[in-house]
């Protein structure tokens, strides 16, 4: 089969397209045809290994995992022995940063994975695009211990995660303030924010609201610049490390 493949870290250039072999099965595993996939975040970042921590995970001088791609949308080719809740031909999508494979035109992954089927009516490129930014911002709610009633604040509030961020945070019942720039204050509105910030025109750090949770979920600001609007025991997260890397000693 054809893949994207690298072999070292650095720039877009290092991933070229190759032949390799057909990925195998094991008892619990299904094979996927993928019809769409993305270059997100995540891949950019295990490619580039420009944070060094993240070798501990893909290689320390070089990948471990060859063809990258953690989301996808496709149809199951084959499956294992033992899987029961998948068939051939079912549409699924999914998420996948500990095998990766979205890259090339099959990748097998463990049928108890993050793999569900394809809503009727909507196409490969679309489920193929929901999974990463979701996988982030659920796994952050959570980690805040978000309960219904909660007051949040979702900084970067129109990105994959950010926007993926402030509808599941609706869904657990939260008040959330979000941040944006100006042109998306409608679009951050429409996925359900009970107020918008406009960053260009107004000071986030200036409103009256005390946060149970501030998900920078863009990297952008800091625990030193938050805190002001932390509750007691309230919780601070960022996607990044922030400047100078000041989020891992202070938050």
């Amino acid at each position: 089969m054809k893949a994207m493949v690298y072999t070292r870290y650095g720039p877009p250039e290092v991933v070229q397209l190759q032949e390799v072999n057909l990925p195998t099965v094991k008892t619990n595993d299904v094979r996927i045809k993928i019809r769409a996939t993305t270059v997100n975040r995540t891949d950019c970042g295990f490619r580039s290994a420009n944070y060094f921590i993240s070798r501990f995970f893909s290689g320390l001088l070089k990948p471990k995992i060859n063809i990258l791609g953690c989301e996808f949308a496709g149809e199951i080719e084959s499956v294992g022995r033992d899987v029961s809740n998948f068939k051939p031909g079912d549409r699924v999508f999914g998420y996948d940063d500990t095998r990766f494979g979205g890259h090339g035109e099959y990748k097998v992954m463990a049928a108890s994975g993050a793999l569900a089927t394809i809503p009727e009516g909507m196409e490969y490129t679309v489920a193929a695009a929901l999974t990463e930014g979701s996988h982030y911002a659920l796994g952050n709610i959570r980690a805040a211990r978000i309960k219904q009633g909660d007051t949040v604040m979702v900084y970067g509030a129109t990105g994959a995660i950010g926007s993926a961020a402030v509808q599941l945070l609706k869904h657990f019942g939260a008040y959330v303030v979000a941040v944006s720039n100006t042109k998306n204050v409608g679009l951050v509105a429409s996925l359900g924010a009970d107020e918008v910030i406009d960053y260009q025109t107004q000071n986030f750090t200036e409103t009256t609201h005390r946060f149970n949770f501030i998900f920078d979920a863009v990297g952008k600001r800091s625990f030193r610049q938050c805190k002001p609007l932390l509750k007691s025991k309230g919780i601070y997260i960022s996607t990044e490390l922030g400047k100078n890397s000041e989020n891992i000693g202070l938050a």
